[in-house]
């Protein structure tokens, strides 16, 4: 089965709506009807389920396991782009430094890959420039001591993500870089202190963020993941502060829609208002330490605990870091 070509077809219910199956294309309407793509951090795989039905590997629709290697440990990010080359693609990010673009579907090859270090916890596809930028939330090096940054890769060739490179043609500053989303005009960038907008100036090698605006917190807000929310196509989601809240595109206006969430590592909300999140093992269970989770937690419209999923069937406790629908089509 051509999984890729599923996933572009469905996916043209457009941009705001859930991505239907890819094993069944049926429209998203119903409570739990969408993907959901993880990372999980102890086979440090991606996997892709529907979020209605039981967690097992029949039901798994999609996996990708990183290289085993030094720099492919800890995979914490991962989200559907579309490629003009390549069709779909899987970005992904490792905490060990590591992150690359994966043949989604088809050959499961790492079309592209570079090591931006710094511990990167977001990676983003701008497909109208062809530019890939990756938040990392600590220093690479003495020669890049930031407590932070956004590392910019660009192309030879827009249309061939084969061309990127592996180095940056640009870095920017950013405390504690955790979060980014590209919206099909802006790129939004989360961290420690600073809710940032950018756009993208030049071409090619010459491709730039150029700040738009930004919104810096007067206290410690320790913002981690950036996602649009379905609900609303003018509005963003994210976690910092131990709560959760929207964000307004157009002004970075946030209102908090979740308050007393701390330790929430993702925040998704699907169209008919379903939410769930990934939050600290630490929170949910004190007698365990760790920045990941076992359980997806799912809630009904009204904020309410519903149903979780997990790797109970599989024989081993996962580690879940991120978990978001599983994409949407962007230009």
């Amino acid at each position: 089965m051509n999984r890729r070509t599923l996933l572009k077809s469905a996916a043209a219910i457009g941009m705001g709506a859930p991505l239907l199956s890819v094993a069944a294309a049926t429209p998203a309407h119903a409570a739990g009807n969408y993907d959901v793509l993880v990372t999980e951090q102890v086979k440090n795989k991606v996997m892709l389920f529907r979020a209605i039905k039981l967690w097992t590997p029949e039901n798994l629709g999609w996996e990708w396991a990183a290289p085993d290697q030094t720099g492919w440990a800890r995979l914490g990010d991962a989200r559907f782009r579309e490629t003009d080359r390549f069709g779909w693609v899987c970005m992904v990010a490792a905490g060990g430094g590591k992150v690359g673009m994966v043949n989604f579907g088809d050959d499961d090859a790492l079309l592209w890959s570079a090591t931006p270090g710094g511990n990167p916890h977001a990676v983003e596809y701008i497909r109208s420039h062809g530019v890939v930028v990756v938040a990392s939330s600590s220093p690479v090096s003495s020669a890049f001591p930031y407590q932070g940054y956004l590392s910019v890769y660009a192309p030879t060739n827009a249309d061939d993500p084969g061309t990127l490179g592996t180095e940056p043609v640009d870095r920017k500053e950013f405390m504690g870089a955790h979060g980014l989303w590209w919206d099909g005009s802006h790129l939004y960038a989360l961290g420690t202190w600073t809710l940032a907008k950018y756009r993208i100036t030049g071409s090619l090698k010459g491709a730039r963020l150029e700040l738009v605006q930004k919104h810096m917190w007067a206290t410690e807000f320790g913002g981690h993941s950036l996602d649009m929310d379905y609900t609303d196509s003018n509005n963003l989601v994210l976690n910092g502060a131990q709560a959760i809240w929207t964000v307004n595109k157009e002004n970075l206006a946030l209102t908090n829609i979740r308050p007393q969430s701390p330790g929430v590592k993702s925040f998704a909300r699907a169209v008919d208002g379903e939410s769930f999140w990934v939050q600290a093992i630490d929170v949910t269970d004190p007698d365990k330490e760790g920045w990941w989770n076992e359980y997806v937690q799912f809630f009904d419209p009204t904020g309410k605990p519903s149903y979780r999923r997990g790797l109970d069937y599989y024989g081993y406790e996962g580690r879940f870091y991120r978990a978001r629908i599983a994409g949407v089509r962007l230009s």
